[in-house]
């Protein structure tokens, strides 16, 4: 049984260090108690504002719990992280990631732009980070122009391929019909030869080259 909010603080308040209190917190986070976790951050981070994990995992527990309205705060609380912590690409793709979801519910292309920019310094930093990776090749498949980009998109789905083929294959045939569905038949077909060189076998991209009348 989860200890109730009210214990939680006490035993926030009660520790003799903040560093102890925020992997208290953390933890909660991790246990998926969001609204738990936020209230308990919350407190946190006003006490010290310059707590770079404290404002991260608020922003999270924010975003993780209400995934509407909630963005707004959860993206402000993120980018008092980031600001903390430049050099943190899980911050980085994180803030990223959370104003690509505002990007897209408002159809804003500063926060297009705001979240593009900081899934590639994550990227930059942490060349390694799949997730970030993954996020950046969506927004180049499914963006607009003058930001989207097939070519870019292709891209990050190689680099995920060379990195982990399971998570590239994914990501291609994500590609390809994302592509096709968009009418871009070119970048579809080079999606699913993409894939078919990581796995030759793939009954997916065989079936969609055909659909595409390619050879």
């Amino acid at each position: 049984m989860k200890p109730p909010l009210v214990a939680v603080f006490a035993l926030v308040l009660s520790c003799a260090h903040a560093e102890t209190a925020t992997e208290a917190a953390i933890g909660l986070y991790n246990a998926k108690d969001y609204p738990e976790a936020a209230a308990v951050l919350g407190k946190i981070a006003a006490a010290n504002p310059k707590n770079a994990a404290a404002c991260y995992y608020l922003g999270m527990a924010l975003e993780r719990q209400t995934g509407g309205p909630g963005l707004d705060d959860a993206v402000s609380w993120l980018g008092k992280a980031v600001a903390l912590a430049p050099e943190n690409a899980t911050y980085l793709a994180d803030y990223g990631g959370t104003c690509l979801l505002i990007a897209d519910r408002e159809r804003s292309f500063t926060y297009a732009v705001r979240g593009r920019d900081a899934m590639g310094k994550a990227i930059a930093l942490n060349p390694a980070n799949l997730d970030a990776r993954e996020g950046l090749m969506k927004f180049y498949a499914q963006a607009p122009w003058p930001l989207g980009s097939s070519d870019l998109a292709l891209s990050q789905a190689g680099e995920i391929g060379h990195r982990n083929s399971v998570r590239g294959l994914r990501a291609f045939l994500r590609l390809a019909r994302t592509f096709e569905r968009a009418g871009d038949h070119a970048a579809a077909r080079e999606a699913c030869h993409a894939a078919l060189k990581l796995d030759p076998a793939n009954a997916s991209a065989t079936a969609a080259l055909a659909r595409l009348g390619a050879p």
